[in-house]
């Protein structure tokens, strides 16, 4: 998972930073953590994060207009952190996870923490360089693998469809036909025979057919929130 915690006081920064790398490693889960001290930092790299930890009261523009633009663009998932809990009522809208007082902000977080990993699915790192929230769609070649990214760009890993499907079990990947993985979050539209991921369509198998409908379906309702 990606994070970008955004506040103007370096130390809060750094203790929000703690708190989530605790998090994270107690859970096992893959995460990258950058910083910003305004709304601009974090709206410049917003598009590559999962989720934007904000505080509300920023110099310049604040937390609340940055959501407020961001809503229009990228699905980040945002959580709100702020001193001023008169301020709740405006922060929240689509995306938006909740709200975190900074006096309470250990039992709080970790709870958001959770919940966004559950939402997102958890990231495995293939070949410890690849992450799989960032992989599309993955084709059987023999005794490798095609990952197909986001970006477009492809790789090749060494293993067969089978042992990289039961590795990314718990990552929101569902097998459509004996060559294929397909990534639920990228799923655009699903037909009898046939499904359109980021806009390519694959053939999906009587065999998989009922456990991608059922696979789906929980995927859906894990998302409602988000969506």
């Amino acid at each position: 998972m990606r994070i970008c915690i955004c506040d103007d006081e370096v130390r809060d920064r750094e203790s929000i930073g703690k708190h989530c790398e605790d998090f994270f490693r107690k859970k096992g889960v893959t995460y990258e953590i950058s910083m910003a001290g305004d709304a601009k930092g974090a709206l410049e790299i917003a598009e590559r994060m999962d989720l934007l930890v904000l505080d509300i009261e920023l110099p310049g523009m604040d937390g609340i207009t940055l959501k407020n633009q961001m809503q229009r663009s990228k699905q980040c998932m945002i959580l709100f952190v702020t001193s001023h809990d008169e301020m709740m009522p405006e922060a929240f809208g689509m995306n938006v996870l909740g709200f975190v007082e900074k006096r309470n902000l250990s039992f709080k977080l970790y709870r958001y923490l959770t919940q966004a990993v559950n939402m997102m699915g958890r990231d495995i790192l293939i070949d410890d360089k690849y992450h799989s929230q960032d992989i599309v769609m993955i084709h059987s070649e023999r005794e490798y693998c095609c990952l197909y990214f986001e970006d477009g760009m492809t790789a090749l890993v060494r293993s067969s469809l089978k042992n990289m499907e039961q590795k990314l079990e718990e990552s929101d990947f569902v097998r459509v036909s004996r060559a294929w993985l397909v990534h639920m979050k990228y799923l655009e539209r699903i037909e009898k025979k046939e499904v359109c991921v980021a806009g390519r369509w694959l053939p999906v198998t009587r065999g998989c057919r009922e456990l991608l409908y059922k696979a789906y379906e929980r995927y859906c309702e894990r998302n409602a929130r988000y969506y």
